[in-house]
C-alpha cells in the first residue's frame, strides 16, 4: 500500500503543477519583464506608474506620473537619444521613450526614458511649455531647435 503513495505522490504534485501553469498561476503580467534591453510592465492605466521606477528618482517618477497628460504631444515629439532609428523595434516619438503600447487592457510602460537623459529633458521641456501656455507646435518647434542636432 505504500509504495502506491510514494509512486502517485509525485504524479499529483506534477498535475497540480501543470494546472497552475495552465491557469496562470506563474508570473502576473504586471510584472516587469526584459524587452531587448528595456524593462516593460503593463498596467491598467496611466495611474498605475510600473513598480520599475521603485529605482529610480523622484524627478523621474514625477516624469512618468505626467505622461498621460502629455500624450498628445509627445506623441507629435521626435526623440533625439537615438531610438528612433533602432534596427529592432524603433520608436516613432518620444511617447515610446515612456510607453512601449496601449491599448484596452491597458498601458505597457518601459523604462528607456528612466535611463536617458535626452528623452527625460524633452518631456521637461514639453511640461515647462505647456505650462507657460505654449501651444503643442510652438513646443514641437522649440525641441526641434533644442535637440535636434540638425537645425
Amino acid at each position: 500500500m505504500k509504495a502506491k503513495w510514494i509512486l502517485a505522490l509525485p504524479a499529483a504534485v506534477l498535475t497540480c503543477g501543470i494546472i497552475l501553469a495552465a491557469c496562470g498561476g506563474g508570473s502576473k503580467e504586471s510584472e516587469p519583464h526584459r524587452h531587448g534591453n528595456e524593462n516593460w510592465e503593463h498596467e491598467a492605466s496611466y495611474a498605475d506608474m510600473p513598480s520599475f521606477l521603485e529605482n529610480y528618482s523622484g524627478r523621474t517618477k514625477h516624469l512618468y506620473s505626467v505622461v498621460g497628460e502629455y500624450e498628445e504631444i509627445m506623441k507629435m515629439i521626435n526623440c533625439y537619444c537615438g531610438c528612433m532609428e533602432y534596427e529592432d523595434d524603433p520608436h516613432v516619438s518620444l511617447l515610446r521613450c515612456y510607453v512601449a503600447s496601449k491599448d484596452e487592457t491597458g498601458i505597457t510602460w518601459t523604462d528607456h526614458s528612466g535611463q536617458c537623459g535626452i528623452c527625460t529633458e524633452e518631456l521637461v521641456m514639453i511640461e515647462k511649455l505647456s505650462k507657460e501656455g505654449k501651444s503643442p507646435e510652438e513646443i514641437r518647434q522649440q525641441i526641434e531647435k533644442n535637440f535636434n542636432p540638425n537645425v
